[in-house]
């Protein structure tokens, strides 16, 4: 791997994390289509490290939030921070126990075209028709928070995209985009740092190269990068705009993996 395909890979990351598309399917289609060699399972780590960073950064005041809501809550105080630290846990609870349970039980192969092509089109029409409702501004109730906490487990399944699952959810009960999107957003930090950490010990196993870590971390470097800049023009982008674009996006990427990888070399 070369600094620009790690680069180009960061880039990837960063900007798909923040869009309801699957990140994980363009990781896995993307290169391939360009030929280019698996990146290994701590390039992966340190991708999903700069993407982290770009949410903790972005959102310092909610996190820091979080933070104070765990003190009010271990502290039995009823406050607004404590109120929010519980609708991230709630919201949490489904996706931890369903993944849980999912990779001891089974797994899925995520490099399936078939299966990645499939969930990108009919999530993408999921989203369309949860955009449709109406927005009824109000706060976010713990009862909600579980329903989308139940729709982040939707993303076990390759393409379904958690963003996009999340997105589809809170739409679905009215909340207004910026809101769901910054909802989704921040519920991932939990079990986004906890994957991290974990999967992050196998980095003492020796399993890279001295001579691959300035690789390693350019990637990381560029998805940090790039995911501030995602971050910021989603933002910008859903006060005007409705997920129409993206719904199609999803279509025409779907049909494309289904095209050019299901019926190419690599078959389906």
């Amino acid at each position: 791997m070369t600094f620009l395909e790690a680069i180009f890979l960061g880039a990837i990351q960063g900007i798909t994390e923040f869009l309801p598309v699957s990140s994980s399917a363009h990781l896995v289609i993307l290169p391939r289509l360009f030929d280019l060699p698996y990146q290994g399972k701590v390039f992966d780590i340190f991708l999903n490290i700069g993407s982290l960073l770009a949410i903790l950064i972005r959102f310092r005041s909610q996190v820091w939030g979080l933070f104070l809501g765990l003190k009010d809550f271990l502290s039995g105080k009823k406050t607004n921070n404590g109120y929010f630290f519980m609708t991230i846990v709630l919201s949490n609870l489904p996706v931890i126990v369903v993944f849980g349970i999912a990779d001891i039980v089974f797994h899925v192969d995520i490099s399936s075209p078939a299966i990645l092509s499939s969930m990108l089109i009919i999530f993408a029409l999921v989203l369309y028709f949860c955009d449709r409702r109406p927005v009824c501004e109000s706060k976010m109730s713990r009862k909600d928070s579980l329903w989308i906490g139940v729709a982040q487990t939707f993303s076990l399944i390759p393409g379904v995209s958690r963003l996009g699952a999340c997105l589809s959810m809170a739409r679905y009960l009215k909340y207004s985009r910026e809101e769901s999107f910054k909802h989704s957003i921040i519920l991932s930090i939990p079990p986004v740092t906890g994957a991290c950490f974990l999967k992050s010990l196998k980095i003492f196993s020796g399993e890279i190269a001295p001579e691959c870590w300035p690789l390693v971390i350019a990637g990381g470097a560029s998805a940090f990068a790039f995911g501030m800049i995602s971050l910021c023009a989603v933002e910008n982008f859903l006060k005007k705009h409705t997920f129409l674009a993206i719904v199609v996006y999803r279509i025409l990427f779907g049909v494309g993996i289904f095209i050019f990888l299901g019926c190419g070399k690599h078959g389906i």
